[in-house]
């Protein structure tokens, strides 16, 4: 019997090893866009100098965003979007979890255009090198535990905003009647950098930008299209689902 379990295991051993390259490529979400058909931030985006009423504006800002940390919901927000992950996030905006067991097939659209508007913003970052306000200003931050490790991390566009942008219009383009709720998440996650003091306002603001232009490449592209499709149909069954 024991001979017989082991023969039976061995011929399904191949199907086994195929499950699971398959489940482990639906965690794994690749960029859609090459380096080279990434938005070039630099043409149409620049910080404000330091002389200029723009930085007026991001002072008062900064200003503001301490202020708010003295509202405990506004600063507990704040504080989770921190190192909250983009689908989490977002998931109560569209009602539903999104995730690789819960939703791959939108899973995979969104952290794939995540990771391009994260690559679109690297370049930016690294070549205006901006500091942070919390260290341009000499003070912690609201979560004081990572200023340590952003502090020679770089301020302009903001990341985490940028990503919450890509993940609002791509949602929408998926679930069109949550657009007002994905709009009105992205923007509270965009200024949640400022109340933590990790970005100014120009930061956030330049995010949008950079955001948007991302999409329009993606909007552009075959693999995205592709994906958008899945993602599509994904979510016509979980709304039939939830009939």
């Amino acid at each position: 019997m024991m001979k017989i379990r082991t023969l039976m295991l061995m011929a399904m051993l191949p199907l086994i090893q195929v499950s699971a390259q398959q489940n482990d490529n639906t965690v794994k979400p690749q960029a859609f866009l090459e380096k080279s058909q990434l938005p070039n931030g630099m043409r149409f985006l620049a910080p404000p100098a330091l002389t200029s009423p723009e930085y007026m504006n991001d002072v008062y800002y900064y200003q503001w965003g301490k202020e708010q940390r003295g509202i405990p919901e506004v600063a507990q927000q704040a504080a989770e979007d921190e190192t909250a992950w983009t689908s989490a996030a977002f998931s109560p905006a569209v009602g539903f979890t999104i995730g690789p067991d819960t939703s791959p097939e939108i899973f995979l659209l969104c952290e794939g255009a995540r990771k391009d508007a994260n690559n679109a913003n690297f370049a930016v970052k690294n070549h205006y090198k901006r500091r942070r306000p919390f260290v341009q200003f000499g003070e912690p931050s609201l979560v004081e535990k990572y200023d340590s490790v952003e502090t020679n991390t770089f301020s302009f566009p903001s990341g985490h905003a940028s990503r919450g942008w890509i993940y609002a219009f791509v949602l929408a383009t998926v679930v069109p009647d949550s657009t007002d709720a994905l709009m009105a998440r992205a923007q509270e996650y965009a200024m949640n950098r400022v109340i933590c003091g990790r970005h100014y306002k120009s930061d956030v603001d330049a995010s949008l930008m950079m955001a948007s232009a991302t999409l329009c490449r993606l909007m552009a592209n075959e693999k995205f299209q592709q994906q958008l499709v899945k993602a599509r149909k994904e979510y016509a069954r979980i709304r039939n689902k939830r009939k």
